[in-house]
């Protein structure tokens, strides 16, 4: 017997539940450690809330078969079927949902990309190290930072299925990164930027002016600066508040690149900035952008925020620096102009590291080498002064270097090698460990000698 419509149906020794999924209608027999449930009016209530339960998930598509029937013979099968490459990479992704959404679609980017590789239906257990090494090696990657990227994703796919004692099987084992190349920071100089900043007011919108303006002088990132607010703006205290970026296609997430909030001081260019995009922006009603607040910066074509950094790119910076004739940086650099030209004039590394939400460390990895760059040679001057003139090292006898020494007969002068000149004056490093030991053993019979 069976109650009409509950989807719970009463047998002699046993309560089944009937449920249509996917089209096809199931019956499961309710169990409890392996054994049926007996027909009792407690257990029928039990049955009857949990039929409600898996039709309303099924409704919503969250209904999940292990955890309702574990011991149903399609949980088992499978439990048993093998694990597919591409079946496991879509786990993955799954699982990353809490990424901000361009990391996300970069990672979809790469998991398509490793199943077109590998094989969406390769069975995880047949993928050996032997088959990752061959294809990875043998892929004609466009450069060492895309072919790291992808192997984040490959890293995460493989890791949830070998994890705890079984990490060790893990076939990606072994397989590193390329080595890449740091690259310095490419900023523009002061007399660039000012040139750059005029043909732009002179060419385009003045909103177009206002934004490049506010680039320069803020030395904030494009997905900070275009999702400004008017309230993030303290008039009294002439601060802007860093707390939200927009990142892909126009999504918006709290906090900055490193989640966390930052004020950034205003100088008066970036008030200048701020002044010009009033008359855009600050009056706008509120219906219009759907928010309690507007956007400070404008796109002048479409009327809008911006949602990216492509279109100033492309439409008025590329232009601009083909116009003036300056070598091609991306605008991003905008922000390294900033910090470069701010540590030049003496500015202390702790204060600019704080208005580009920088720590200290990430700042001097960076932009150690600009820190001397206005003292006119002063350093240099200093540097030489400490370590001494250089005297000709034709001029010099043994008589001059190790008088009255008693030296092996194949010594050869040590002042003649202008590797070790090199080494002792500019602190270089020797290149080997016999050159290593080499120097050292120079050093030995000549104590007295100084550069």
């Amino acid at each position: 017997m069976g109650r009409s419509g509950s989807g719970v149906e009463i047998r002699d020794s046993s309560i089944r539940i009937k449920f249509v999924l996917d089209g096809e209608t199931i019956r499961e027999r309710l169990t409890l450690n392996g054994k049926s449930l007996d027909p009792t009016p407690a257990n029928t209530k039990y049955a009857t809330r949990l039929a409600a339960e898996v039709k309303r998930r099924i409704a919503q598509g969250i209904f999940s078969y292990a955890e309702f029937f574990p011991d149903s013979v399609r949980v088992i099968a499978q439990d048993n079927e093998p694990e597919t490459f591409g079946k496991l990479a879509d786990l993955w992704l799954e699982s990353q949902g809490r990424l901000a959404d361009s990391t996300h679609d970069q990672y979809g980017t790469a998991v398509r990309f490793w199943k077109r590789l590998l094989g969406e239906g390769q069975l995880v257990r047949d993928i050996s190290h032997k088959i990752l090494a061959a294809k990875i090696g043998g892929y004609p990657w466009s450069s060492a930072k895309t072919h790291n990227n992808y192997l984040i994703a490959l890293r995460g796919t493989f890791a949830m299925e070998f994890h705890g004692a079984t990490a060790i099987h893990n076939p990606l084992g072994g397989i590193n990164n390329m080595p890449t190349i740091k690259k310095l920071p490419d900023p523009l100089t002061v007399e660039e930027r000012d040139k750059i900043l005029a043909d732009l007011a002179v060419h385009y919108d003045a909103r177009v002016y206002a934004y490049f303006l506010w680039m320069f002088y803020t030395g904030m990132r494009p997905e900070e600066a275009i999702a400004l607010r008017w309230s993030d703006i303290d008039w009294n205290r002439q601060v802007a508040r860093v707390q939200r970026v927009r990142t892909f296609k126009g999504s918006e997430r709290d906090g900055s690149k490193t989640n966390a909030e930052r004020d950034v001081d205003l100088l008066p260019q970036a008030l200048e900035a701020l002044k010009c995009m009033k008359a855009h922006t600050f009056t706008l009603k509120v219906e219009r952008r759907g928010d309690t607040t507007n956007d400070i910066f404008q796109n002048p074509v479409t009327g809008r925020a911006w949602h990216d950094e492509r279109s100033q790119r492309d439409n008025y910076w590329r232009p601009a620096l083909k116009r003036l004739g300056i070598r091609w940086r991306k605008p991003y650099n905008t922000r390294h102009t900033f910090a470069t030209a701010a540590l030049m004039t003496g500015v202390p590394p702790a204060y600019i590291a704080d208005q580009l939400g920088h720590s200290i460390k990430v700042l001097l990895d960076k932009y150690a080498r600009w820190i001397p760059g206005n003292d006119k040679g002063s350093a240099r001057a200093m540097l030489l002064a400490t370590m001494g003139k250089v005297q000709d090292s034709s001029q010099i006898s043994p008589k001059d270097s190790d008088a009255g020494m008693k030296k092996p007969d194949n010594l050869i002068k040590l002042i003649s090698y202008p590797a070790f000149v090199l080494v002792g004056a500019i602190g270089l490093e020797p290149t080997t460990p016999t050159m290593s030991r080499w120097c050292s053993n120079q050093l030995s019979y000549a104590p007295s000698l100084s550069l």
